[in-house]
């Protein structure tokens, strides 16, 4: 006979206790360690104190707590030992790991001078909403579990790690549990759509930049009037105290190019500019 799920507040409690533990050891740890390393102390602490106990096929001291039990999706087997492995490196790593994906996609867009202005602005805008938008996935993620059960993190979610008492738990119903994901589910509802109207508003910005430049006497990159006027391989116009300077790449549509292709326009008016 399949034992009982837990129940949404057992599994809470014991997400707080091990959390509790694992911090009380990430602090231990950052002061061993120089001052420039502490901040790795938390995923390290996490790695640790999972390996010593999900990974050896026993309880965390949380779980212990609460009584229940990390099982497979069958809610029959304990979790294999991949399942157990991936979803604490995920726990630990997963979250910087998304972002340190995204910031390169970003990178390799922003350096793509095959991209249009318009292409290249929009999913820069895009991957940084993404990147705002990932703490949010995990409020999400928690909320749920606080309204239909479940585990609380993501990485067990992923991998179909579960939870079932070992003991016979003390019967209530949670409503302020479910009304406290209600609550978060429309505060991380709220706090995406505000990330997309960000970005839209950016995205119509963008869009409207290049008319205002082209119709400006301005330089774009120091805002000041163009003097000795100089053209890009990509056709912008600017200074040429800011083409010899320190930019690499054009201000406008982010194409690279070296000082050696950059032309000075000799008695050039700026007033001629369309």
């Amino acid at each position: 006979m399949a034992l009982p799920t837990a129940q949404p507040a057992e599994v809470l409690r014991a997400w707080q206790k091990d959390d509790l533990y694992e911090k009380q050891l990430a602090g231990s740890l950052a002061r061993l360690v120089p001052s420039h390393h502490a901040s790795k102390a938390v995923p390290v602490s996490s790695v640790l104190y999972k390996t010593f106990t999900t990974l050896k096929d026993l309880q965390t001291l949380g779980e212990e707590y609460s009584g229940i039990v990390q099982v497979d999706d069958s809610f029959h087997k304990l979790p294999s030992f991949m399942s157990r492995l991936s979803s604490i490196l995920l726990s630990a790593f997963g979250e910087n790991l998304t972002r340190k994906i995204l910031n390169h996609l970003g990178k390799q867009v922003e350096s793509n001078a095959y991209l249009k202005p318009k292409a290249q602005n929009f999913l820069m805008v895009i991957l940084k909403s993404l990147n705002n938008i990932v703490p949010q996935i995990e409020s999400i993620h928690r909320a749920l579990s606080y309204i239909n059960g479940g585990p609380i993190q993501i990485s067990k979610t992923v991998t179909g790690i579960n939870y079932v008492h070992v003991r016979p738990a003390a019967a209530a119903y949670y409503a302020h549990l479910r009304l406290l994901g209600i609550v978060t589910l429309l505060h991380a509802f709220i706090s995406c759509g505000h990330s997309v109207y960000q970005a839209k508003k950016h995205i119509d910005d963008m869009a409207d930049f290049p008319n205002e430049v082209d119709s400006s006497k301005s330089c774009v990159a120091c805002l000041e009037e163009i003097v000795n006027p100089c053209v890009l391989q990509c056709g912008h116009l600017f200074c040429m105290n800011c083409c010899y300077g320190g930019l690499e790449t054009c201000p406008l549509c982010r194409t690279p190019f070296t000082k050696n292709t950059v032309v000075p326009l000799m008695n050039y008016w700026p007033g001629k500019m369309k």
